[in-house]
């Protein structure tokens, strides 16, 4: 069944951004854009893509004459008024914002953030008279808020069906997030945010993709069909103004992401065109797939006997269907992934078979050959298993486990690790966790990394030269124990 909303419904979802926007910018003369980036720890693998990104679009922007990508970062998403004594200034959004409106002459500011922080209500009084100040000759200003962290893009349409706790969710409506909807309403901007259902009053200033087809949202949002088609008159809106693509034209929020289904379905900044959008994906995906040699990272592990583990989960069908291709190109993203584990597997192998015999090290292999992608597997985690078995029969002292972390109950990209038996294997033993997950099959879940640290291990990113991927490390963290059955 196709739906579409009426005239009068589809209007309740327009950008408010049309109004008093004149006047208007031209393609001769094309806004600014200013780009915040919130650098905290809770944004994980979307702090080296956006730094990346910015920069190919600047030296296109640079090449054609437009005006460039004005781009500040910040570590979170506090906010007060200026001269707080509760939010020191380096943490401070206002700061940046009006660093990007009124010393960078941005008309428009993208701000890509977790929303977490400290806000006071000074801070929001400050912002919205930021928008309102009038540039002659220049339009309204506008803030574009990307609410986007890392867990939340990787949990997928599971957001809608496996709901967070609300401290997770700074949009949850427990938290009284209305002071962020009001910010951007009356035409100051809009939000962007996906697997989520807003407020009504403030539905005007949330922006849509063109389609949502996940029933369980379209039920929450009271549309009794399979799928349902938005106005995006808010991509059009910030197109004109920027001469830059915000969204691809038939962009669908996210269901499940892997490395590369992230870079070449989904849009995190602006580009140009089809044709740049294209070169640029490429290139930054093959940078950060880029990653130094298992050697290399082993060399960094400090231990007299480390336990190598190579943990990999796949659906037998998706490789035999890829047999069955023979290397011709497929447009089927599993089978892509399936490609991507194939040379990764291949890598381990080669590996192992080199150094099988090395003194203080012990390898092993644990592999889920996966009927099919739905179903989890009965009995343990098999990564967690062959874990635990270093630990105790070969005593090693670090574990290095090199892995995608699949093992089933949904598309690739569910993460599988049974975290809280994986720490019960090292804890009481002492032993340390090395994490390398590579980024085609990733990323590496914000909790496993949070488990290495605590264990007093680490987690290897990209390649260690590359400074894109030189982040805020999150906090070191124990998984909390399931809660025992029939407990209180």
């Amino acid at each position: 069944m196709r739906f579409s909303f009426p005239i009068p419904f589809l209007l309740g979802f327009l950008v408010a951004a049309n109004a008093g926007a004149e006047p208007k910018v031209t393609d001769e003369n094309p806004g600014r854009l200013g780009i915040l980036l919130d650098v905290s720890a809770e944004m994980g693998f979307l702090v080296p893509q956006v730094r990346k990104e910015i920069r190919f679009l600047n030296a296109e922007l640079d090449s054609i004459g437009g005006p460039t990508v004005a781009f500040r970062e910040i570590a979170d998403a506090s906010l007060d008024k200026e001269g707080s004594l509760a939010v020191p200034a380096s943490g401070n959004a206002l700061y940046r914002l009006k660093e990007l409106f009124e010393e960078e002459g941005a008309d428009t500011v993208y701000w890509i953030t977790a929303l977490r922080g400290r806000q006071d209500g000074g801070g929001f009084f400050a912002i919205e008279k930021l928008l309102e100040t009038r540039v002659e000759g220049r339009p309204r200003r506008r803030l574009v808020i990307r609410n986007l962290w890392q867990d939340q893009l990787q949990a997928g349409d599971s957001w809608v069906s496996k709901p967070p706790p609300p401290e997770a969710d700074p949009l949850d409506p427990k938290n009284i997030p209305t002071d962020w909807f009001r910010l951007v309403a009356d035409g100051r901007g809009v939000m962007i945010r996906s697997w989520m259902t807003p407020p009504n009053e403030f539905r005007e200033s949330v922006a849509f993709p063109h389609r949502i087809g996940n029933a369980a949202l379209l039920r929450r949002m009271g549309l009794a069909t399979r799928e349902a088609f938005f106005d995006t008159t808010w991509m059009n809106d910030l197109r004109q103004a920027h001469r830059l693509n915000f969204f691809r034209p038939k962009e669908e929020w996210p269901t499940r992401v892997t490395g590369r289904r992230w870079l070449l379905e989904s849009t995190l900044t602006p580009y140009l065109d089809e044709q740049s959008l294209a070169r640029r994906s490429k290139a930054v995906l093959a940078e950060l797939s880029e990653r130094d040699s298992i050697e290399t990272d082993l060399s960094r592990v400090a231990a007299g006997k480390i336990g190598v583990l190579f943990g990999f989960g796949y659906v037998k069908s998706d490789l035999d269907r890829l047999r069955d291709l023979e290397g011709r190109p497929t447009r089927d993203w599993r089978l892509s992934y399936a490609a991507d584990l194939g040379r990764v597997v291949a890598e381990t192998r080669e590996f192992r078979d080199a150094h099988a015999n090395d003194s203080g090290r012990v390898i092993a292999n644990a592999f889920g050959e996966l009927p099919r992608n739905r179903k989890r597997p009965e009995g343990p985690d098999p990564f967690a298993v062959a874990a635990a078995k270093l630990v105790r029969e070969h005593r090693v002292e670090a574990i290095y486990l090199f892995t995608n972390g699949y093992t089933g109950g949904g598309d690739y990209g569910t993460q599988g690790i049974d975290e809280n038996l994986l720490a019960l294997a090292i804890r009481e033993a002492g032993v340390r966790l090395y994490v390398r997950m590579p980024f085609e099959l990733g990323p590496a879940p914000l909790s496993l990394r949070r488990l290495a640290f605590a264990s007093g291990g680490g987690v290897f990113l990209g390649k260690e030269d590359d400074p894109d991927w030189k982040t805020t490390t999150p906090s070191p963290a124990w998984p909390e124990p399931p809660e025992e059955a029939g407990a209180n």
